[in-house]
């Protein structure tokens, strides 16, 4: 069973991909993921398997938005069933711009991220993203 200490920590993960991702810090990113890590997107053909992988598409990212992507993570529900934990949360990304009033939101969502406790502490396993609008990659 997940105690409240857990769900703390299983937030502030997720807070962590957020601020590693959105300012550079790669080797931190690489550190909240277990090695089998997989993301998925519905309706999305294109999968990242694995650290490197999650790695180079945020760098993808960061390199798209001219280093003003930004992840903001909302309404978050910790749960636990059948013995995985879920983090359930809602997102918007936003491209921060250059000059003020210059920023807009790109796009938002649901995302799902299977977690687990490792002896390094929580770490996600598997991340689904549900996007609100139609959305295509190429990175």
């Amino acid at each position: 069973m997940i105690t409240l200490e857990d769900k703390i920590a299983v937030q502030e993960l997720i807070a962590r991909f957020t601020r590693c991702s959105d300012f550079g810090d790669w080797e931190g990113l690489a550190a909240i993921y277990t090695a089998d890590v997989v993301t998925e997107m519905e309706g999305i053909t294109i999968r990242y398997e694995g650290i490197d992988a999650q790695v180079e598409h945020a760098k993808e990212s960061d390199r798209h938005a001219e280093g003003k992507n930004r992840h903001y993570n909302f309404n978050m529900i910790v749960s636990e069933q059948d013995g995985q934990v879920f983090a359930d949360y809602a997102f918007m990304n936003v491209n921060a711009g250059h000059a003020p009033m210059s920023s807009k939101i790109v796009v938002t969502g649901r995302q799902r991220d299977t977690v687990v406790k490792t002896s390094e502490g929580w770490k996600i396993a598997r991340r689904f993203v549900q996007f609100d609008q139609a959305v295509s990659l190429d990175f």
